[in-house]
């Protein structure tokens, strides 16, 4: 009979903390998405708090967004300047399954424009075993003339030569000043992130940090025009 009263108090207690640690979650997700308003009021872009399909499905010709499954996009802020159409998000999706099942958040900033002509590229930072991935052959575009970049980040292309050609001596340094830092791309706009969401205090720095990766695409775009001249 103990035993049986023991097994219940159990159970109700783990019931209980699960219940405690949803709520605490929806709780914390709730002060963010307020946070996030707020921010995004005093910077002037517009927000929404929901998931927006729209998006979802123009993202979906960059890597991140076809990883994991549970994808979702919330806390959405974005703006339209003279330059760029500006889009910063939270993203998250899962991988894995059971207890080894993983939930990946992460703070996104897309920067759309005509002037963006870029070749398809990916870009992030490199791990122990991308060390090994690249020893034993894995795509991994390496310049020899630049070390500091080369043992920092993976970078990897549709069309190897291109992206190579692409990245030059000036741009090389530009990133190797960004370490951790992952920006992949497509003909028109990049996607910009690291590993972890940005807390909301963060955000300004953040977006700044994009238009600067913005700044010097667009100065190589430059350099290329000057030279084709």
């Amino acid at each position: 009979m103990e035993r049986i009263q023991f097994v219940i108090v159990m159970g109700g207690g783990v019931i209980v903390l699960v219940g405690f640690l949803v709520w605490l979650f929806l709780h914390l997700e709730k002060k963010r998405t307020k946070a996030l308003q707020a921010i995004a009021a005093e910077i002037g872009l517009q927000f929404s708090a929901t998931q927006h399909e729209d998006l979802s499905a123009s993202m979906q010709k960059f890597p991140l967004f076809n990883k994991g499954r549970g994808r979702k996009i919330r806390n959405v802020m974005s703006t339209e300047t003279d330059i760029a159409r500006l889009t910063i998000f939270d993203y998250q999706y899962r991988t894995g399954g059971g207890d080894s099942s993983k939930t990946h958040r992460q703070t996104v900033v897309a920067l759309e424009s005509e002037a963006l002509r870029l070749p398809t590229f990916s870009l992030r930072p490199e791990r122990v075993f991308d060390k090994i991935g690249a020893a034993i052959g894995m795509q991994d575009i390496d310049f020899e003339e630049h070390a500091d970049f080369s043992d920092n980040f993976v970078l990897s292309g549709d069309d190897q030569q291109l992206v190579r050609q692409f990245f030059d001596s000036e741009l090389l340094n530009e990133f190797v000043k960004r370490k951790g830092i992952s920006v992949e791309s497509a003909p028109g706009s990049f996607v910009y992130f690291r590993t972890r969401r940005r807390k909301p205090e963060q955000i300004r720095d953040y977006m700044n940090q994009a238009y600067a990766i913005y700044s010097a695409l667009v100065d190589r775009l430059s350099r290329s025009t000057s030279t084709s001249n």
